[in-house]
């Protein structure tokens, strides 16, 4: 038995005030999460916005990005 059908046969023995109030609940929290959905993505993209339009393209692989960082940090030279 799943829990829906569990949850469902655990709602019929409550008074329908009962029910209207754990539909409000239900709604609340669906409404929470779908915010918090919204708001992971929103900010996501935003941030992937600004990254990407404040880097210029100046034609080097990751490889080349790479090397460079590693001499950066460890001065490396090849």
């Amino acid at each position: 038995m799943s829990t829906l059908e569990k949850t469902i046969d655990l709602l019929s023995h409550l008074s329908e005030n009962q029910l209207e109030n754990i539909y409000s609940y239900v709604r609340f929290l669906n409404a929470q999460a779908e915010e918090s959905q919204q708001k992971t993505s929103e900010s996501l993209e935003t941030v992937f916005g600004n990254i990407v339009g404040v880097l210029q393209d100046t034609g080097k692989s990751l490889e080349d990005y790479r090397e460079e960082r590693v001499r950066e940090q460890y001065g490396v030279t090849h």
